[in-house]
């Protein structure tokens, strides 16, 4: 996120005018207000460090109802309307960003689709990966496609494989 929300300054009419907070996200809900402010008006940025965050452990900072921030599903779950909800203002975006807007979704569909497969709901991983293929077509998520119904078993390892791979990359 470009803009942190604990350094962001506005007129109550910007704010009136983006409608407020989405009352349906729990996570994400001030980058998606900046992201319908920033297509409604000029925004200028400070670059000087104007707050500071705790940055320890998360386990340690999300307790609670805040716990659920940790979990892969409510991750998903909010991403999906975050990006459904900024996919509401394609008049006003610009196709470029419409494209990284659709190529994200596609990617949470995705990775919907992994979360089934984990949980043996093979059915809801083929809707899933249907809903990323309608959303962003890849050779990826058609070679995916093909495997989730023909052998979700061996889907769900090459998943794995490719996680495995991600991780080792990053520990890199």
């Amino acid at each position: 996120m470009v803009v942190c929300l604990s350094s962001f300054m506005a007129h109550t009419d910007v704010l009136k005018r983006a409608g407020g907070f989405d009352p349906q996200l729990l996570y994400s809900q001030d980058s998606e207000l900046m992201f319908r402010i920033a297509m409604s008006t000029e925004v200028c940025y400070v670059n000087r460090p104007l707050v500071w965050f705790d940055r320890s452990p998360a386990e340690s900072r999300h307790v609670g109802v805040s716990s659920e921030w940790n979990k892969l599903d409510f991750f998903l779950k909010d991403s999906q309307l975050r990006l459904e909800g900024l996919l509401r203002f394609e008049k006003h975006v610009p196709s470029a960003v419409q494209k990284v807007i659709r190529e994200e979704l596609s990617s949470i569909h995705s990775g919907w689709a992994n979360w089934f497969l984990e949980a043996g709901q093979h059915q809801k991983a083929r809707a899933a990966i249907n809903r990323a293929i309608r959303t962003n077509f890849t050779l990826n998520l058609a070679a995916k496609w093909l495997l989730t119904w023909m052998s979700p078993r061996l889907a769900l390892r090459t998943v794995r494989h490719h996680q495995k791979r991600r991780d080792l990359m990053q520990t890199v």
